[in-house]
């Protein structure tokens, strides 16, 4: 599952600003990273989610649709 997430997060917003949005960006509804999230064993299509809600990523990226980290990865093959 982690690296169906990172595939898609890779996919969606390139590598560099992908790892640094799971790195470095700040999920108030988790309470951490997202890097953080998945460490302690929140669910990555949860992780995805909240990840694709932040209004930072939104702005970024235009519009993302919300759709399952194992999905969007099955987009890229």
């Amino acid at each position: 599952k982690h690296s169906e997430f990172y595939e898609a997060v890779e996919a969606t917003f390139g590598s560099a600003l992908g790892r640094s949005y799971v790195s470095d960006l700040y999920l108030s509804s988790l309470g951490g990273t997202a890097s953080d999230a998945l460490a302690v064993g929140v669910n990555p299509d949860e992780v995805w989610a909240r990840l694709c809600e932040e209004p930072v990523v939104r702005t970024r990226v235009g519009f993302i649709a919300l759709i399952r980290a194992s999905e969007a990865a099955s987009l890229r093959r």
